[in-house]
């Protein structure tokens, strides 16, 4: 019941990265050259990965958790939890829940992607900034994102208590709110300066992170326990299959025709997800938690 809460508040953490990410980059390349900035980065992800094996445990055998704590985690599970049977890829792609699930993520990663790694190259490539003014100011998005990411994990349980409507209409209501927020950042070939660009790029970063919450927490929404790790692995890959395909769309025709078309292709994906969301993923399917 407290599921986009916990989403949006570990979702924050991709934000975070990507913020404190061009004053560190930018800080080892003019200090100690570019390769220092791959040397660190990746020094980190091995950090975290020691720091999550180190701390990570299953609910029971956490000694962190106090007993009436690991107590409603545990009721909050459905059935299933104890299944030693995984589901197979084959049981999961073989359902219309899935693919309501996975073919938002391929439209709307491409969103993400972009501002993680284009925001920089098109402030360069437009308005002309140095790697220090970039590191000024392109961790603001990010930001933004931060607070989207909280908003849209309480904007769900809001519409539940306040409206009434079910789990599932929440997550759509939230997906499609974010969507239409993305109208901001497909402006930004209208902007007049660097910090208009900047601005509306903190529109979309909040906008896709309120999105972003919605559409992870709903593997857990619609399948079983046995099955949630496995249907979630596969919508990321095709969330990651959909930002290669536009990545390479953009390396083909931003020379040709600029950032802007491109931008305003990101809302066009993300309404699209939204209205695929609503079209194939029936409110029937809410068989587990119900707030």
């Amino acid at each position: 019941r407290e599921r986009t809460v916990a989403t949006g508040w570990f979702n924050t953490g991709s934000s975070v990265g990507n913020m404190l990410a061009p004053p560190l980059v930018t800080f080892c390349i003019l200090s100690f050259g570019w390769q220092s900035a791959f040397i660190v980065t990746g020094g980190l992800s091995l950090l975290w990965a020691v720091m999550w094996y180190t701390v990570y445990r299953r609910p029971q055998e956490h000694r962190s958790l106090s007993v009436s704590e690991r107590d409603l985690i545990l009721a909050g599970r459905d059935d299933a939890a104890g299944a030693k049977r995984g589901a197979t890829w084959r049981e999961i792609a073989g359902t219309r829940r899935f693919w309501s699930i996975a073919i938002p993520r391929f439209l709307a990663e491409p969103a993400w992607q972009t501002f993680n790694f284009f925001i920089p190259l098109y402030l360069v490539v437009a308005w002309q900034l140095d790697l220090k003014t970039i590191a000024l100011w392109a961790w603001l998005p990010f930001l933004a994102a931060d607070f989207g990411s909280i908003a849209g994990g309480y904007l769900a349980p809001f519409l539940i208590r306040r409206f009434g409507v079910s789990v599932i209409n929440s997550r759509k209501l939230t997906m499609t709110a974010g969507a239409f927020c993305m109208i901001g950042p497909a402006c930004v070939g209208l902007a007049t300066g660097p910090g208009v660009a900047i601005a509306l790029f903190c529109v979309g970063g909040f906008a896709h992170q309120m999105l972003s919450g919605a559409r992870l927490t709903l593997s857990a929404d619609v399948f079983e326990t046995r099955a949630v790790g496995t249907a979630s692995g596969l919508a990321g890959s095709a969330a990651w299959i959909g930002g290669l395909l536009f990545t390479f769309a953009i390396g083909q025709n931003a020379d040709a025709y600029g950032y802007a078309p491109l931008f305003a292709m990101l809302v066009a994906f993300d309404l699209l997800a939204a209205a695929v969301l609503w079209l194939l993923l029936s409110n029937k399917v809410e068989t587990h938690h119900e707030e």
